[in-house]
């Protein structure tokens, strides 16, 4: 019986071995015909860096990929990024990547990154961003309260701005992003600096204008310039028309701002004029209010003292709800509608007796409102 399971088991190997030669010689042949060897090297994208401490070890082994639909990557435009933003080495995720550095060694990351269109609804993301920093998530309601719109000529950016240091986090490097989202036909487009709080606040402004020259570049033919995000460029907004009164001058809108103007005051000081417009509904009024409150240093009054505060002005085709906040050297009096699922807010900020003078030019400004 032994015999015979070795004679067996010689017999399998003769076959296998008759057949692998036959292989060999198949492949000898075919090697003959085709003697170039092409070798495609296929790497998994990494996933989107988290944390700062990251920024110094990032890869530099590979250029940043073609945005998806032909959008040219910020780093191959002509989009000019302020003085003390240092260029890092670009990533397989990362179109741009600059560090920002301040005082006593607190640093910034900011980065731009394109992925699909399906790449979460902005709540999702801006929950991303929140576990990051430590923090719980947040409802839909309080995105729209906290989220800010930037129009752009590719579109209406959402902006946040979160704030929190997670556990064991170095402060200098960590404790605040302020993201910016925008999706397109083909991508959508993430922006998003993150480092030092206090360093992130006063990098916030350069910020979002870069946002916006990187957003209109986009649908620019020539070198884009960075400039302040004027009024929006989209349909979605419906025209708006009003006349200025006299002693109001215009000046360039910020970039959060549809217009803005300026009103003299005594002592040569100035009243501050804005008129601001989101999609949707822009929060409730007691959230606005107490906004409005919070940035003259007062303390947040609960919704039927809101309500007390609200008064109704009506025009010729529409009617608007207005404010007066008096502070103890600072008066805000504001003006807000809904119109076409979309908010305006026109809102004149200054000295109180400044304020007090304006108020019925500004008045006469809403008025003349036309939609």
């Amino acid at each position: 019986m032994v015999g015979i399971g070795r004679g067996c088991w010689v017999m399998r190997i003769s076959k296998h071995f008759i057949i692998y030669l036959g292989l060999c010689s198949a492949l000898l042949v075919s090697c003959q015909k085709n003697s170039e060897i092409k070798v495609y090297r296929v790497s998994k994208a990494p996933p989107e860096q988290s944390t700062p401490q990251q920024q110094d070890a990032m890869p530099t082994n590979t250029s940043a990929p073609r945005m998806p639909g032909g959008l040219a990557p910020a780093a191959e435009s002509a989009v000019a990024t302020p003085p003390n933003w240092e260029a890092q080495p670009l990533s397989q995720m990362r179109q741009a990547s600059f560090l920002v550095k301040g005082d006593n060694g607190a640093v910034a990351d900011v980065s731009f990154v394109s992925l699909g269109s399906a790449a979460g609804d902005v709540l999702e993301n801006v929950n991303r961003w929140l576990g990051q920093l430590g923090q719980p998530p947040i409802s839909e309601q309080k995105l729209g309260e906290m989220a800010q719109r930037l129009h752009t000529s590719l579109g209406d950016v959402t902006i946040v701005d979160v704030a929190g240091l997670p556990d064991n986090a170095d402060p200098a490097r960590d404790g605040r992003i302020i993201a910016a989202m925008v999706t397109t036909t083909n991508a959508t487009l993430f922006f998003k600096m993150r480092g030092n709080a206090d360093l992130t606040e006063a990098q916030k402004g350069d910020f979002i204008k870069w946002v916006a020259a990187v957003c209109n570049a986009q649908t620019q033919t020539g070198p884009p310039q960075v400039a302040e995000a004027g009024p929006p460029q989209t349909t979605s907004a419906p025209p708006i028309k009003w006349t200025t009164p006299d002693g109001w001058t215009e000046v360039p809108p910020s970039s959060m701002r549809y217009a803005s103007f300026s009103a003299p005051a005594e002592d040569g000081g100035k009243i501050d004029i804005s008129v601001v417009t989101f999609p949707g509904d822009g929060g409730s009024d007691a959230d606005n209010v107490n906004r409005w409150r919070g940035q003259m240093g007062l303390a947040p009054v609960d919704a039927n003292a809101v309500t007390s505060q609200v008064a109704a002005l009506k025009t010729e085709d529409m009617t608007f709800s207005t404010t007066d906040i008096a502070g103890n050297k600072t008066r805000t009096i504001a003006a807000w509608t809904r119109r076409d699922g979309r908010v305006w807010f026109f809102k004149a900020t200054g000295p109180n007796a400044a304020i007090e003078k304006e108020r019925p030019n500004f008045v006469k400004f809403i008025e003349s409102v036309r939609f």
